[in-house]
Formats: C-alpha cells, structure tokens, sequence
C-alpha cells in the first residue's frame, strides 16, 4: 500500500528541474481577472489624465476630415494622402492608452509568474484532439469550479454596470447639449467612473482568484515520492554527474587548502613524495594542526605556495610520511609526534632570530617513534 501511494499521490514540493520543465513548455503562473484589472485600472488612469487632451485632438481631427475642398474633389490621390494622415494622427493620439497598457501587461504577467516564450506550447498534442479527456475537462471538478467563477463574475459585473448606467444615464442624455469640448470632458469622466467601479469589482475577484491560482499551480506541479526518486536518478544519480560533482569538490577542496598554506609555519618534506603544512599557535593549548597535506604533484604545488608565502621548508622524510599518513586536513597533530614536530617549529622559530654571531641555528636530528614509521606506501615499517 505505501508502494502504491508512493506512485499514485503528489505530496512532494516541485523540485528545481520540474519548474525549470515546466517553464520550458509554456506552464505559468496565471490570473487573469487580476491582469484584466490592472489593465482596466491603467486604461482609467490614462483617460483621467490625458483624456482632455485626447479629445480636444480627436475633435480637431474630425473637423480636418469633414472639411472637404476642391483638391480632394478634383484629385482622388490626394484624398487617400488626407486619409492616411489622418489614421497616423489618430494612431499617435491613442499611442500613450495602447504603449502604458501594453507595458503594464508585460509587467502584471511578469510579477505573478514570470514571462518567456516555449515553442513547445504551440506543438499539437494528440491529448487535446481525445474526445473523452476533453470531456473530462470540461465536466471535472476544475471545469466546474471555472464556470461557478465565470457566472459569479458574470452576475457581479453586470450588476455593477447596471448600477452605473442607471445612475448617469440622465447626464449621458444630456451630453449633446453641450458644447464639443465640454461634452467630450464630461463624457470620458463618465466613462472614467465606469471603468473604475469595474476595476474595483474586479479587484475583489483578483483577491479571491490569485490565491486559488497560486495553490492550484503548485498542487498541478507537485510530484510523487517515485518522481522524486526517478529525477534524483536522472541527474545527481548518474554516474558521469556524480563524477563532475566530486571533481569540483576536490577542486574547492584543492583550492581551499593551498589558500591556507600562507597560515603555515612550517612545511614538512619526504622531499619529493611528500609535504606536510603545519601551523602552531603559540600560547594555545592546541597542538599544531595540518593544514595542507599531499604526494608528487600536490607536494610540490604545495612547495612552491610556500616558497611564495615565505614559509620555512624543512626537510625529515620520517617525519613527512608520519604526518601525512595519521592526520587528516585540520586535525591536531598525534600525540607520538609532539617532541618531533616541536623540534622542527622551534627550529623554524630560530631562523627567525637574529644572533649575537650571525650564525645561523643548527637544524636538528628529527627522531619519529618507531610506532610512527611508515614506508612510501603506507605501511609501517618494522626495525629489527
């Protein structure tokens, strides 16, 4: 039973790749009655604003197009010419209504769900052309609930445009006793009010709508435990992208670890197959910890970090080997090799001191416990 539920039942949040597919074919979040209303808002504020001015040029516009003379009557190409005019000052007129509502379009879509084009959304799909899961659409539980949405806006909008033409139906009568200018204000102030009162109407089905579009998007996009696991297995499970993943950690490792070297006092060699970077604190209660470690090509990168950070290199092969093979990247030394390690830091000390003399100090004899012997592979050596 959990076997079956695992398949059947989406209880798992859409990972990365499933919204990234999901945008790829065209899936976005959407709600239409709030990017209606903040069309209709952006169209009622551009006629509350540039309305007058709009109407004072259509009227000049119209007297220009029914005052004929005897050009246009005695040469038709010059009728077309006064037309074509014509159309592109009306066009300019109605620029700004068409440029703010079609930005402000771009920026409602972008702001709920993002924008981008997926020209797979336009591929046919065989699924559509299937009577019955058409069908299914239309009389399932979310073909339902849309046509409850599309009355209920229906019969709310209808009412509200009712209410308004019933309370300015006497001042629209009245608009042709006017004069042109004066009935054209007036004209687009009513309209300006109905577009508003709308709008609000729409708002408040925006505020129901957006919510119940962003939980029925995600719920749509949710995925079952097998889904999970199936992706999983796609991506991180594949070996090749298991292997890019350890290789880019070993590279932010590699990097992080030559970045501490500049920290380290000392640095202790096989000479060739092996370096240690060790640091020591001096007053801490802490043993000295490694802070970079590595054979052949790594030793000698690390080498070369410390010749250009000025660290001390200190040639004791025993030594070299012991600390590689017992110690990991930050960890404190073993307890068996405190005496040697302090002898190498307190020598390194003293290449920093100025003698009376000017002679330098004498570089110890490393011993390493017998316990700590290794060989180049690895393996503890055995003294007779």
């Amino acid at each position: 039973m959990a076997e079956e539920s695992d398949q059947g039942e989406k209880t798992e949040e859409p990972t990365q790749r499933k919204l990234e597919k999901a945008r790829k074919e065209g899936q976005f979040l959407r709600s239409q009655d709030t990017s209606i209303a903040v069309l209709l808002i952006s169209v009622a504020a551009i006629i509350f604003f540039f309305g007058s001015v709009a109407g004072s040029r259509y009227i000049d516009l119209m007297h220009r197009a029914l005052d004929f003379d005897e050009s246009i009557i005695l040469s038709p190409e010059s009728a077309l010419l006064v037309f074509s005019n014509l159309s592109l000052q009306s066009l300019i007129v109605v620029s700004p209504i068409f440029g703010v509502t079609l930005v402000l379009a771009i920026l409602a879509a972008y702001s709920i769900g993002g924008i981008g084009f997926s020209l797979k959304s336009f591929m046919p799909k065989a699924s559509k052309l299937n009577l019955i899961t058409g069908l299914g659409r239309m009389f399932g539980s979310r073909g339902l609930i849309e046509l409850v949405k599309s009355i209920a806006k229906l019969v709310l909008i209808a009412s509200v445009i009712t209410a308004i033409i019933y309370s300015v139906y006497d001042r629209v009568f009245f608009l042709n006793l006017l004069s042109p200018k004066l009935a054209i204000e007036s004209g687009l102030n009513i309209l300006t009010l109905g577009i508003l009162l709308v709008t609000l109407t729409l708002l408040c089905i925006a505020a129901i709508d957006l919510p119940y579009q962003v939980i029925t998007f995600k719920n749509k996009l949710k995925m079952t435990r097998k889904e999970l696991k199936d992706e999983f297995k796609e991506t991180e499970g594949r070996p090749e992208v298991r292997a890019k993943i350890r290789e880019r950690q070993r590279q932010v490792a590699m990097n992080q670890m030559m970045h501490a070297i500049s920290d380290a006092d000392v640095v202790v060699t096989n000479p060739n197959h092996f370096a240690v970077a060790i640091a020591y604190e001096p007053g801490s209660e802490k043993a000295p910890i490694v802070l970079a470690k590595g054979t052949d090509f790594i030793a000698a990168a690390i080498k070369v970090k410390a010749s250009e950070n000025v660290v001390p290199v200190f040639e004791a092969p025993y030594l070299a080997r012991a600390l590689y093979f017992t110690t990991d990247l930050q960890d404190e030394i073993p307890v068996p090799l405190y005496r040697a390690v302090a002898e190498v830091i307190a020598y390194v000390y003293q290449l920093g001191e100025i003698t009376k003399d000017g002679s330098k100090p004498e570089k110890p004899v490393v011993k390493v416990p017998e316990t700590m012997l290794f060989d180049e592979s690895g393996k503890r050596e055995i003294r007779a």
